[in-house]
This record gives C-alpha cells, structure tokens and sequence, in this order.
C-alpha cells in the first residue's frame, strides 16, 4: 500500500461533503420519522429507518472513492456528523460517536483492499461493514437486543440492502457524473473517466 501525501484539494473536498452530507443527514432523518409514522399502521415502523439508513454511509464511501487514501472515509464521516451536530441535530455527542463508529466500518473495507478496489463492489462491502458496526453499537445503546432475533435479522437485511442502493450505487454513479464534468481532473478518478476529445473534420 503506498500512502500518498494528503493535499488541500483533499481536505477542502472532505470540508465539503463534511458540508453537504450533514444537511442531507438532517433531512433523512426527518424523512424517517415520517416514514415511520407512515409504516405504523402496517406494523413495520421498525423498518422505516433502515429503508433509508445506508444515506448515513455515503459521506464515507464518496470521500473515499473520490479522494482514495487512508482516512478519507473515517475522517469525512466524522466530520459530517460534527457538523450535523451543530447545525441542529439534538442526539448530542452520540451524533459524532455515530460517525465515527460508520466510519471505521468503511474504512476497514477499503484497508483490506489495500486502498487499491475502488467499484461498486468495494463501495457496497464499505457500506454493508458500516452497517454491521453500527448495528452492533445499536444492539446495546437503542437495546435493539431486546428485539425478537427475526426482526433483528430483518431489520439488518433490509439495511444491507440499504447499504447497497445508497453507498454502493449511488454513490458510485454521483462519483462518476462527478468525475466527467472535469471537476475531479485532478483525482484518479477523473483520470479514469476522462471522455476522450472529438475533434470535426
């Protein structure tokens, strides 16, 4: 694995989706409440923040398929969440430790593919660990241990699923539109999609 020197491109970028993310992480929360409350009468209102829990993912997996050095996952995550925190979010310094632990969960993926996989697969993978690690924090800290095993194992599957939809594709696609409006020239990525030139005769 080579480590490559971390640039203000690089820290600017993170600032940015630091920005970005924690808005949009304020508004599916707001999303899931009311999805909630929508699922109630058919009994699966446990369901409704997993439906929508890989969005909570994205600030990592996007930072690091863009940018791909150690720590752009782990550290945007938990600047996203910071900044959630003090744009409103009323969960306290449980917010930070939230991304923080999604974070590490990404992070790992891509430490295991030496910072060198950088597709759908390893995006999803990333995702799906984020959700395993918070899913554990979650077992003990919401008491979700008290819950029946088969709606634990439903409530995880669907936020596997979750995992897939938002950090593995879509996040795959926003890189890449990204990349070919010319604004990640700078980043392998835009290497990578660059379209080639066509000239008129």
């Amino acid at each position: 694995m080579k480590t490559e020197t971390w640039k203000l491109r690089d820290i600017i970028l993170m600032a940015i989706f630091g920005v970005v993310f924690a808005v949009v992480y304020l508004a599916v929360f707001d999303g899931g409440m009311a999805l909630s409350a929508a699922l109630a009468p058919a009994g699966l209102s446990n369901y409704a923040f997993e439906i929508i829990y890989g969005v909570w993912f994205m600030a990592a997996t996007l930072a690091a398929y863009i940018i791909r050095k150690p720590g752009a996952a782990l550290i945007t995550e938990v600047l996203a969440s910071a900044i959630e925190l003090l744009m409103g979010n009323s969960g306290g310094l449980t917010v930070v430790l939230t991304g923080l632990i999604q974070g590490a969960g990404a992070e790992v993926v891509f430490l295991l593919f030496r910072y060198k996989k950088w597709n759908f697969v390893s995006l999803s993978l990333a995702g799906m660990l984020s959700a395993v690690f918070i899913f554990c924090y979650e077992l003990y800290y919401l008491n979700y241990i008290a819950l029946a095993p088969s709606l634990l194992i439903g409530q995880l599957a669907v936020r596997f699923v979750s995992s897939i939809v938002f950090s593995g594709i879509l996040c795959k696609v926003l890189g890449d539109l990204l990349a070919r409006t010319g604004v990640l020239k700078s980043y392998a990525i835009g290497a990578e999609l660059k379209q080639p030139e066509v000239y008129d005769d």
